[in-house]
């Protein structure tokens, strides 16, 4: 009884004291235990949906991989593409290997060379060559079916001497060349401009390309306007030349007829 009395009688510093007794935290008269509550088990249904989103997660990312790499292959194609086709820069590649055998020069710019064209037009035009390349693709001009390039080489000997390039498919939308505003001031271009520069400035892009011995390069562009005055087409064309070094030579203008040479009538 007295045990039990002694108990009852605990005061609070006793009570905090008898925590300590045991090695444990002192007692907290003003703690209230929560009890605990059972874990929610997770049901069959929320897992089954889990992995439905990683499999769908998955999917996706395998299909936009699978669409990364068909466009990139779509890139790369058409960039073979344009590159097979691309007239000027077989031409500047056969430049740089005038005076090697011919045979060497085409291996070196990678361009087989043919002894005639599948054109029976350029075959009439241009008789003087030793071999020649061509576009597979055509166009048009004023109904002539032609490719859309043609390169002709002349050599000395078997040795590669000159190079010319004619880029037809400039004259497909208009055979009096490229469309401008007013006429061109040939005199306006920087004196020792590389070809880059000239075309820039110009904003023509050639029709004609001739790499010579000596590294020396002719360029011709071709454009036409209507005349304000006389509202009749104009055409003219421009010849650059450059010296070995790069630079600009000699840029000059001349205006082409070429309604009157149509309409001409041959003598009687």
């Amino acid at each position: 009884m007295a045990d039990q009395e002694q108990r009852d009688d605990l005061t609070m510093e006793g009570y905090f004291n008898e925590g300590l007794a045991d090695g444990a935290e002192p007692n907290n008269p003003f703690e209230v235990l929560e009890p605990e509550q059972p874990r929610k088990k997770r049901n069959g249904k929320q897992k089954n949906n889990r992995g439905r989103r990683n499999i769908q997660r998955n999917r996706i990312l395998i299909a936009a991989g699978a669409a990364a790499v068909l466009i990139l292959a779509l890139v790369i194609a058409i960039i073979v593409r344009l590159r097979k086709n691309d007239g000027a820069r077989y031409a500047l590649k056969l430049s740089e290997n005038i005076g090697q055998p011919v045979s060497s020069a085409a291996k070196n710019a990678g361009v087989s060379l043919a002894d005639s064209s599948h054109f029976s037009t350029l075959n009439k035009l241009y008789a003087s060559y030793q071999g020649m390349a061509e576009s597979a693709k055509t166009c048009r001009i004023q109904g002539v079916k032609l490719p859309e390039w043609a390169i002709f080489c002349n050599t000395d000997v078997d040795e590669l001497t000159n190079v010319t390039y004619y880029n037809y498919a400039l004259l497909e939308k208009n055979i009096f060349g490229t469309v401008r505003k007013s006429y061109l001031d040939p005199n306006l271009v920087d004196v020792g401009a590389a070809p880059d520069r000239v075309q820039e400035q110009l904003d023509l892009v050639p029709y004609r390309i001739q790499y010579l011995e000596g590294k020396t390069e002719l360029r011709e562009y071709r454009y036409c306007y209507e005349d304000g005055d006389s509202e009749e087409i104009v055409s003219y064309v421009i010849t650059a030349v450059w010296d070995e070094s790069g630079k600009l030579k000699s840029i000059s203008d001349t205006r082409r007829n070429y309604i009157g040479t149509l309409l001409a009538s041959p003598e009687l």
